[in-house]
C-alpha cells in the first residue's frame, strides 16, 4: 500500500475536466481536483495544458458566469503545477482523429502515467489508442472509472472533498 507523501495513481486528466471540477465544488470532475490538491494522485502535466486550463478559464463566457478571476486562475495553476509531474511533449505522436488530443497520449506516454482519464469518445473508442496506452500500462478511464481507481488506492472511500 503506498504512503500518502507517495500516491500509486499518476494521471492525465483532459482540460474538460478540470475545468468543470474547478468550476463546481460537486460532481466526479470536482473529486479529481480535490483528490490532485490534496496529494491522492499525482496530476501529469505540460505547460501547454496548464495554459490551455488557464486560458479556457478565462474566456469571457466562462469567467463572466462564473465569476472566475485572474488571480483564481493564476492560483489554480499554480498549485496544480506545484504537485504535478510536468512533461514537455515534443509533438511527435499524430494518432488521433482530432490532433488537439494527441499531447494527451504523449503525456501520459512522457509521465509513465497509470491512467488517462477524460469523457472524449474519441479516444475511448479507439483500439489502436487503447491498445498503446495498454501496452504503456496506461489505462484510458471515464471519471467514474478512476474514482473507482482512486478509491482502491487509497483503501477507503473516495472522500475527496
Amino acid at each position: 500500500m503506498s504512503s500518502p507523501e507517495q500516491p500509486s495513481l499518476k494521471a492525465v486528466v483532459d482540460i474538460n475536466i478540470l475545468v468543470r471540477g474547478t468550476l463546481s465544488t460537486t460532481g466526479g470532475s470536482a473529486l479529481i481536483i480535490g483528490a490532485i490538491k490534496r496529494g491522492r494522485c499525482v496530476l501529469i502535466t505540460s505547460r501547454q495544458h496548464l495554459s490551455e486550463l488557464y486560458n479556457v478559464l478565462g474566456r469571457p463566457r466562462i469567467a463572466d458566469k462564473y465569476g472566475v478571476t485572474e488571480r483564481e486562475r493564476r492560483q489554480l495553476v499554480g498549485r496544480l503545477y506545484a504537485g504535478a509531474l510536468v512533461v514537455t511533449p515534443a509533438d511527435h505522436l499524430s494518432l488521433c482523429r482530432d490532433p488537439k488530443d494527441d499531447y494527451l497520449l504523449e503525456m501520459a506516454l512522457l509521465g509513465q502515467a497509470t491512467h488517462l482519464v477524460t469523457e472524449d469518445d474519441d479516444l475511448h473508442d479507439d483500439l489502436a489508442i487503447r491498445s498503446l496506452l495498454r501496452d504503456y500500462g496506461v489505462r484510458l478511464v471515464h471519471i467514474a472509472e478512476f474514482l473507482v481507481d482512486l478509491a482502491r488506492a487509497s483503501n477507503s472511500p473516495c472522500n475527496c472533498e
